[in-house]
């Protein structure tokens, strides 16, 4: 194919189609929100910018309603989407709009919700995580397979993701717990979780392809 025939799309990649999967673009963006959110309450604790903890409370409820209304993610964990889940996704963007409109009216009531799901949702998937590793330590086989390390770097992620939800409940849950600086970085590096397990998600889907 001479140069002139290249269509538009492969003369300029980035309107390629993406190959990402609903499931892992959610990830990513949901991971980048995090990044840029936890960033911005640098200077906001630093009174270099204004706040408004009603648009934070209710930002983090419309990306937690989109998730269960395109996914089935909520934060206690993975279900298949059906009507129910739908119905209490628009509830929770309905009031996440709500509280980035019109401070003041529901903040008490997204503050102690999100704090609650993200402590009882990052209970339940620690739990999921450990107990099967405490099952295998008390089973050990003779012969131990060897883990891919790709699928130990996705079972660390999966790991850890849970220990800084329940840290990011407790904080959202009893505000003035600890500062609004470790509060930044908790969000970052929840963030930074949330990418490197959607790159990894990524990579083992393209090698089951393979």
């Amino acid at each position: 194919m001479t140069p002139g025939a290249l269509s538009f799309c492969e003369r300029y990649p980035i309107f390629k189609e993406a190959s990402l999967p609903l499931p892992v673009a959610l990830v990513v963006v949901v991971g980048i929100l995090m990044i840029f959110l936890g960033f911005l309450l640098f200077p906001v604790n630093l009174g270099l910018i204004p706040f408004s903890p009603d648009g934070q409370l209710g930002l983090l409820l419309v990306i937690n309603a989109i998730q269960i209304m395109t996914i089935g993610e909520t934060p206690l964990g993975q279900y298949k989407r059906s009507w129910l889940l739908t119905v209490i996704g628009i509830g929770f963007a309905s009031m996440g709009v709500v509280s980035c409109i019109v401070p003041g009216i529901l903040t008490d009531v997204i503050r102690t919700l999100l704090g609650a799901l993200n402590i009882i949702g990052g209970i339940i998937l620690l739990a999921n995580q450990v107990l099967p590793m405490l099952n295998r330590n008390g089973t050990a086989s003779a012969n131990p397979t060897e883990v891919p390390p790709i699928l130990k770097r996705l079972k660390n992620t999966q790991l850890m993701l849970p220990i800084f939800s329940i840290g990011f409940g407790l904080t959202t849950l009893v505000p003035g717990l600890v500062s609004g600086m470790i509060i930044a970085g908790i969000l970052i590096i929840e963030g930074l979780l949330l990418l490197v397990l959607g790159s990894t998600l990524q990579k083992i889907l393209k090698m089951q392809e393979e």
